[in-house]
């Protein structure tokens, strides 16, 4: 069985408060677009074996995914092995959500090929355990309104396409280490992601969407790599509805129209031509 696992990007990162358990509440607005891992999920007779074609991804029983195997084992009863193939396309570390949507995939792969023994709700049960955008890929929705963790999922409607150029430089970030360097919580008490999903609701107004991005992480991330306003620059000029950073970066995003998207895509693939620069074009999936 090949399954895709796509990467995420956050239109609205809001940090409430630091948990108990070192976690942080936020509040989020994912939306999920078409930059996509694949992973091939075979029976195996010789244990489980995962392998990556990126060696930088872990794949050890300790790994993410590992850890998915074995919870998955745990939770359904089933004692099949598998051999795990992963073809690594989304930046790691990037804000992007790759390592999540991986375990997502794998989560519903495994469990449709041994018949389907948990429903979605246990799925969910897992996911949670392992990591908090997990639940986000596991609701299968192109938007959701993220709550708790981000791992409390509201579904978004709406009828339409948001077109992203998406810029990963070549560095990565910790996403622990951004979060443990927030120290003022909920400095507003904004709500613009309301108005945000009112836009959607009434038809993707693209200006109300740009208008109200927000990430609390954005100005910590780039303290520490100011190289990043550079980017924040070039898609501005370049005509982007609104640029933010993606999660805890240091992916940057601009909005565009389709058009205009590809067109600025070429642009900014000169402009940033150094070794291991990404340039996506991608559109909500």
């Amino acid at each position: 069985m090949e399954v895709t696992a796509p990467a995420k990007i956050n239109l609205y990162l809001r940090v409430v408060r630091k948990l108990d358990d070192g976690y942080h509440e936020i509040e989020t607005l994912f939306e999920r677009i078409s930059i996509f891992d694949r992973i091939v999920i075979e029976p195996s007779q010789n244990g489980t074996i995962i392998q990556c074609d990126d060696p930088k991804v872990p794949t050890d029983e300790e790994s993410l995914l590992g850890k998915t195997v074995k919870a998955f084992r745990e939770e359904s009863g089933k004692k099949e092995d598998f051999y795990i193939s992963l073809e690594k396309n989304i930046p790691i570390s990037a804000g992007m959500g790759g390592g999540s949507s991986d375990a997502a995939a794998l989560l519903k792969g495994m469990n449709e090929m041994t018949g389907s023994p948990l429903e979605k709700e246990a799925l969910l049960k897992i996911g949670r355990t392992l990591g908090a955008d997990i639940p986000f890929f596991l609701s299968g929705c192109s938007f959701g309104h993220g709550t708790g963790r981000g791992d409390i999922i509201e579904k978004l409607e709406t009828p339409h396409d948001l077109w992203h150029v998406v810029v990963n430089p070549p560095f990565e970030v910790a996403t622990k280490d951004v979060y443990s360097k927030t120290s003022a919580f909920a400095l507003t008490k904004n709500r613009g992601v309301d108005r945000m999903i009112s836009a959607f609701s009434i038809g993707n107004n693209i200006k109300e969407i740009a208008e109200n991005l927000r990430n609390d992480l954005q100005d910590i991330v780039l303290r520490e790599f100011p190289s990043l306003e550079q980017v924040f620059s070039e898609l501005r000029e370049a005509g982007a509805e609104g640029v933010l950073l993606s999660g805890s970066g240091p992916t940057v995003f601009g909005i565009f129209t389709r058009g205009k998207a590809e067109k600025t895509a070429e642009d900014i693939k000169r402009v940033f031509s150094g070794e291991n620069w990404r340039v996506y074009v991608a559109r909500t999936y």
